[in-house]
């Protein structure tokens, strides 16, 4: 399984793209997160902000090094968010075929 670690408040957006996401805000959050993982081997990658893997512990980098699951994939978050023009008119459309059900959407 893929589980991706996002903060707080970003995590609806990768739910609704299907996949499985922990906000954290802490570094004692984020190596919770690792240490489940590396014990139980349940997550093949864990993806996680390119900028809190200064957060990770000793201890987990060390059973990182070890372990063969998870494989950390980093990412970055784009400085500036934007929305393309088009957006509100899919959102409605696209958000029907993510949760399998039809609702409305107003902003």
């Amino acid at each position: 399984m893929m589980k991706v670690v996002c903060r707080w408040g970003q995590e609806a957006g990768f739910r609704l793209g299907g996949a499985q996401a922990s906000p954290v805000n802490t570094p004692d959050q984020l190596n919770q997160i690792l240490e489940r993982a590396i014990r139980e081997k349940d997550v093949g990658i864990l993806a996680m902000p390119e900028e809190m893997e200064p957060w990770i512990s000793r201890r987990n980098q060390a059973a990182l090094k070890r372990s063969v699951l998870p494989i950390l994939a980093r990412y970055r978050y784009p400085e500036m968010w934007n929305v393309s023009p088009e957006a509100d008119k899919y959102t409605e459309e696209m958000a029907f075929r993510a949760l399998g059900f039809h609702f409305r959407i107003k902003f």
